[in-house]
């Protein structure tokens, strides 16, 4: 054993996941060593290396060790193997996460997943254990095991444990809110609204099969799905929007949906998207607020103010005559300024109340019972005073509600296939950059507090 020491070494990697025999004095002849595969285990084990440990390396110093290249490979840890998260089987024609790239045309997305009473909806796949790994030198690797599936049974929805799956309890329309699946009953209205169906808000679905014109409202606790065209009106949904044409905002309304938007095109809209925004065409001068995605793949973004967490991916970003194209990752722009105003407002609030502080000091000094002019004075201070904490209190609840953050700037990836052209901003959080030429198929990133941009692998 004690020659074996002499000619060879063990080498360990640093992670112990991989052990090599090397020869420690070249000058010595070791062809003629005498060894056997119980020399080479002990000599290995002595060296604290246990586990995977490979026969066919031992094979081959022990009995062609003279044709052996060192170093060699004797062991070899296993990485663990983590558990698979959980997953939601859905029985009927429905999936919220790939719904938009099943779908060849459009227009397809305005058909409705529906389904019958007592009819099974999806089936929850339980999440795996995982395998522990090891190193060579006999510690344990842990594995983390799968996560469950966060769903659970919303309005019109039952879970029944023996089978693990979910069932309609009503007729009805499928629909998936935040964690929870539920079946909403629907409203439709045939035709373009008008004076004769008025503003809507229901508490379920809505299904126009026509346009909104300029100055309605429509209010759903569900989707709505709109067959036409949306123009300077106000569509706020629960779930998500579903627009078969486009929106022709003119600067005015608002579309605005807890969870995902579909629209054919944006031109002059203002957009808020709890969750993606799916475009099948451009967004031409518009003002987006997107919680997650931006995926405009055929089309264009051009002029406006984008404010996106994670992920956008189009065509072409800005044109080429340069028009001005901002793209913010985590940070919603519009509240963002809304937050500054209302701090320099509650700025010269507080300086408003030093200043009638002082005043009431003044007139507090002076004697007021006989003087008309000093009573309306304090009169006037009493109700300023009044007005003031009362509208910086406001001013403070209404900061209190802003939410500017939007995500993780360095999760954050702007994807341009074709190009990316001259005078776009794209900032991540308070870092940004002005494009000053044009750049054909890129994506741009925040690597280490700098906006790096790398051509698409």
């Amino acid at each position: 054993m004690k020659l074996l020491e002499n000619i060879f070494k063990v080498n360990v990697s640093q992670n112990k996941m991989l052990a090599e025999i090397d020869v420690s004095e070249q000058e010595e002849d070791f062809t003629t060593l005498q060894m056997t595969k119980s020399d080479v285990i002990a000599f290995l084990q002595k060296n604290n290396v246990t586990n995977g440990i490979l026969e066919e390396a031992i094979f081959s110093i022990v009995n062609d060790t003279s044709n052996v290249t060192y170093p060699i490979t004797i062991a070899k840890g296993k990485k663990p193997v983590h558990g698979k998260d959980g997953q939601i089987q859905y029985i009927s024609d429905f999936n919220p996460d790939n719904a938009w790239e099943k779908k060849q045309d459009f227009r397809d997305i305005m058909q409705i997943p529906s389904v019958k009473k007592g009819e099974k909806i999806a089936t929850l796949i339980a999440p795996t254990d995982g395998e522990a790994g090891f190193d060579v030198c006999g510690a344990i690797i842990p594995s983390y095991p799968g996560k469950k599936v966060l769903v659970k049974a919303g309005k019109n929805v039952v879970y029944r444990e023996a089978d693990q799956s979910f069932y309609a309890t009503t007729d009805g329309q499928l629909s998936w809110r935040g964690k929870y699946i539920q079946v909403q009953p629907v409203y439709e209205v045939n035709q373009t609204l008008s004076m004769k169906t008025g503003n809507i808000d229901f508490i379920g679905t809505i299904i126009i099969r026509g346009d909104v014109p300029a100055g309605y409202t429509v209010t759903a606790k569900g989707d709505v799905k709109i067959f036409g065209m949306v123009e300077a009106a106000t569509v706020l949904a629960g779930g998500s929007i579903y627009v078969a044409e486009g929106v022709a905002g003119q600067g005015a309304g608002t579309i605005q949906a807890d969870e995902n938007i579909h629209v054919g095109y944006v031109n002059q809209g203002n957009i808020i998207a709890g969750k993606d925004l799916f475009v099948e065409n451009s967004i031409f001068h518009s003002q987006c607020k997107v919680r997650e995605r931006v995926i405009c793949h055929r089309g264009n973004i051009i002029g406006g103010t984008l404010s996106v967490g994670k992920r956008i991916e189009a065509k072409d970003v800005g044109n080429r005559v340069g028009v001005k194209t901002e793209v913010m990752f985590g940070l919603d722009q519009k509240t963002e300024k809304e937050k500054r105003d209302l701090l320099d407002e509650k700025k010269k609030l507080e300086a408003t109340l030093s200043k009638l502080a002082l005043l009431e000091k003044k007139l507090n000094g002076q004697q007021i019972e006989n003087d008309s002019k000093l009573k309306i004075t304090l009169l006037r201070y009493k109700h300023s005073l009044q007005k003031t904490k009362e509208r910086l209190a406001e001013v403070n609840r209404l900061l209190n509600q802003l939410t500017t953050n939007l995500g993780n700037v360095e999760d954050a990836t702007l994807v341009v296939r074709n190009y990316l052209h001259a005078n776009v901003v794209v900032a991540f959080g308070k870092y940004y950059r002005i494009s000053n030429g044009n750049y054909q198929g890129v994506k741009v990133q925040l690597v280490d507090n700098e906006i790096v941009t790398s051509p698409l692998t």
